[in-house]
């Protein structure tokens, strides 16, 4: 009996040790770069934002820009530009993203965050290329829709010609009687 408070002793210092990966919210997330790096708080801070509804998003947004206004740190800056660019649809803003991360692009002071800001600008970067694309060939498709439209009235046009040419050359049906 003496033996089981050191065992429960042993436990709790091996689960306390085990919970340093565990975000607030309880779910383990993996490491994304080697363990300290603000990186990984920043990647635990945006996916709890993942299980907000809307109201508590916007929120959190309203928050998060008020923090960066009043402290312009790597840690907001980066936090901050994350959630517009990665965030759900609602507080997504490449635009603001990439403003702040242009911004930072030599600033920062740890290399884990400049490379993270590295990579975020260049995927918003091909995103914004992929989308002009798509825009492209939506408005490619739209003309092309009209220029079928236009075609096919004058196909009406040009069969409505006919009838009434076959009408003119044969008044009353005289001669269909074979």
């Amino acid at each position: 009996m003496k033996m089981l408070p050191a065992m429960l002793a042993t436990l709790a210092i091996m689960l306390t040790a085990c919970s340093e990966l565990q975000s607030y919210t309880g779910i383990s997330t993996a490491m994304v770069f080697p363990e300290g790096c603000n990186v990984n708080q920043l990647m635990s801070e945006l996916h709890d934002t993942r299980s907000m509804n809307k109201d508590k998003l916007q929120q959190t947004l309203r928050t998060w820009e008020q923090e960066f206004l009043v402290d312009p740190s790597d840690n907001h800056r980066l936090r901050l530009a994350l959630l517009y660019a990665a965030g759900d649809e609602s507080v997504r803003n490449t635009g603001h993203a990439q403003e702040l991360l242009a911004e930072a692009a030599d600033t920062l002071s740890n290399p884990d965050d400049r490379e993270l800001a590295y990579i975020v600008r260049q995927l918003l970067d091909e995103q914004i290329v992929a989308n002009r694309k798509i825009n492209d060939l939506n408005k490619q498709i739209a003309d092309q829709g009209n220029r079928i439209a236009e075609l096919e009235q004058q196909q009406q046009e040009l069969m409505s010609i006919e009838k009434k040419i076959q009408q003119r050359d044969n008044p009353a049906g005289v001669g269909n009687d074979q």
